[in-house]
């Protein structure tokens, strides 16, 4: 019953936002009573709060990709751009989730911040392109990594805002392209 009240809230958050939705709707949405969704969660909060946690500590944004052989440097750094991509378009819990975190001063919760592993762990992938010789020595890692995951979330909110991210993959290539140009990578076509 719990994850069932949790995919009805994703869905309810991410149409109508926090304000927007409520425990009435959640419950009617996951076809229960709003007692059964007390009974789990005892605020409105702790829906939003466990959906932002669950959905910002899952793959792709830990680069757990898939069971796949690991990748690394720049083909991982691209993978996950283009997996966090596909979860913005295609997981509700995720859309839901970046919603409430732009909405985070309507929530009485402390939330998590968004991101900062991911911008970690792409500064460490930077780290090891570079050892690989895919991009230049001397790049400041941890300063890419930041202005990579921030380009990213531009190009995903204006593509949200102007086409309800029905553009999101041909905008996410468009940028990478620019990136790893602008990150001087070695070879970049056989990345993209």
């Amino acid at each position: 019953m719990r994850e069932r009240i949790l995919a009805a809230a994703a869905v309810e958050f991410a149409d109508r936002g926090y304000a927007g939705a409520s425990i009435g709707l959640i419950a009617e949405t996951a076809a229960t009573g709003k007692g059964q969704v007390q009974y789990h969660f005892s605020a409105k909060s702790d829906i939003a709060l466990d959906l932002i946690c669950s959905a910002f500590s899952r793959a792709p944004f830990a680069n757990v990709l898939d069971d796949a052989p690991p990748i690394h440097g720049m083909e991982a750094i691209v993978a996950s751009i283009r997996g966090v991509a596909d979860a913005f378009q295609n997981d509700v819990r995720v859309r839901a989730a970046v919603r409430l975190m732009r909405e985070y001063q309507l929530i009485p919760a402390t939330l998590p911040t968004p991101y900062v592993g991911w911008v970690a762990r792409i500064g460490l992938l930077l780290r090891e392109a570079e050892a690989a010789e895919e991009v230049p020595v001397g790049l400041d890692h941890d300063q890419e990594a930041w202005h990579l995951v921030a380009n990213f979330y531009g190009v995903q909110e204006i593509s949200n805002r102007l086409t309800e991210r029905t553009d999101l993959p041909e905008r996410i290539e468009e940028m990478l392209t620019r990136a790893l140009k602008t990150l001087g990578v070695t070879h970049p076509n056989r990345f993209l």
